[in-house]
């Protein structure tokens, strides 16, 4: 069988596989209306969790920087894709974060995957949270280490299997912060705990955590404390821009640097996202992000008041499924919301679990009382 009749046959296994074909053709500037296909509709399907996609600051240094260094890079950071932006964002990042040394990559996928491929190997053992990205996923898969599974935040038996494991071996422990379909936390301090007392090195993804949780939105380990070996953020979900980073010692990032295959086989991102992305970290760092939390956590706290025992994920977090169960049941009800104009994602398998499909109100600091509330009683 070709690769095109491979295509065919499993699309048309593929429950409407139209929405593979859906086009965002444009963003108001509020950041909470986007024209899908020709039809104008509430944004309640984007990480843009601050509305800084469309910010006129950022769009304004977009453009200059595409002005002096053109709109691509040219070349990987160790060639000659490496602009004074990136020094300048780095710099900015670790000022923010509190961190020592950082680093860009080209997408959230390639930091994960480059961490993981850079500090596991063989002799190393892998602690994964059950419900982590499919960029951690992969990335355990290419550290060729072992991998050993425990239940989705259950920090009892991630105990349970380190005091299990083989002695001698590295022990690396990889979660997300804030998961990315549940909405809900990491039990981050009694983890970092049990990971401190068996020896295990911790990588933690706050893609979705950053610019929403925590003191000038520095994430989750910032709120409750933790201090890990990597952290890795985007540039993509509340600061609006694109690519990803990691944080971390000195001697980390200058490994990452020489070994992972993403961010050194990859083109490097272009200044004009740079220098977007310094401007959203001035914000969320900054009064104005300060402010932009506050309407974000209010709109999460009235939808959940407005669903009670329907919403899910942890309270403050902009990330609300509404669990269905079933493919065609919440196919059809995304359909029905997308006819009363508002844009909510079904979400189901492989994405999620078999028999866990769900609807998934992603919220933003743009969002209005009055969208709120017609989100509220369309869902009801």
């Amino acid at each position: 069988m070709s690769l095109d009749e491979e295509a065919r046959h499993q699309l048309a296994a593929l429950e409407a596989a139209a929405r593979l074909r859906t086009r965002r053709e444009r963003q108001a500037p509020a950041g909470a209306e986007v024209v899908v296909d020709g039809e104008l509709r509430i944004d309640f399907g984007s990480n843009d969790y601050l509305g800084l996609a469309a910010d006129p600051r950022l769009i304004a240094a977009a453009q200059a920087a595409a002005a002096t260094y053109g709109v691509g890079a040219a070349g990987s950071q160790l060639v000659l894709g490496r602009t004074a932006s990136h020094a300048a964002l780095e710099r900015e990042l670790c000022a923010w974060l509190g961190a020592p040394a950082a680093v860009t990559f080209g997408s959230g996928y390639a930091a994960n995957t480059g961490v993981l491929a850079t500090f596991g190997d063989a002799d190393t053992i892998v602690f994964s949270d059950a419900l982590n990205h499919a960029s951690l996923i992969d990335g355990c898969r290419l550290s060729r280490a072992e991998v050993v599974i425990y239940r989705h935040g259950d920090v009892e038996e991630l105990e349970r299997r380190l005091a299990a494991a083989p002695a001698g071996r590295r022990r690396l422990v990889v979660t997300e912060t804030l998961f990315s379909m549940d909405g809900d936390v990491a039990e981050l301090a009694a983890l970092d705990v049990v990971r401190r007392r068996h020896g295990a090195a911790l990588v933690l993804d706050e893609a979705h955590a950053l610019g929403v949780l925590g003191p000038a939105g520095r994430g989750l380990a910032a709120a409750v404390g933790v201090e890990a070996d990597v952290v890795v953020g985007t540039f993509g979900k509340a600061l609006g821009c694109a690519g990803a980073f990691a944080v971390g010692s000195q001697a980390v990032i200058d490994l990452l640097w020489n070994r992972a295959r993403p961010l050194v086989f990859s083109t490097a991102l272009p200044a004009l996202v740079l220098e977007a992305a310094r401007v959203a970290v001035a914000i969320t760092a900054g009064p104005d992000g300060e402010a932009r939390r506050a309407r974000l956590h209010a709109s999460a706290a009235a939808l959940r008041r407005g669903l009670p025992g329907r919403a899910g994920g942890a309270s403050g977090s902009p990330i609300v499924p509404i669990f269905v169960g079933d493919d065609h049941t919440v196919m059809a009800l995304a359909a029905a919301l997308a006819a009363h104009g508002l844009l909510v994602p079904a979400i189901r398998p492989p994405t999620v679990p078999p028999g866990t499909a769900r609807l998934r109100v992603s919220l933003s600091s743009g969002h209005t009382p009055a969208q709120l509330t017609s989100l509220i009683a369309a869902l009801r």
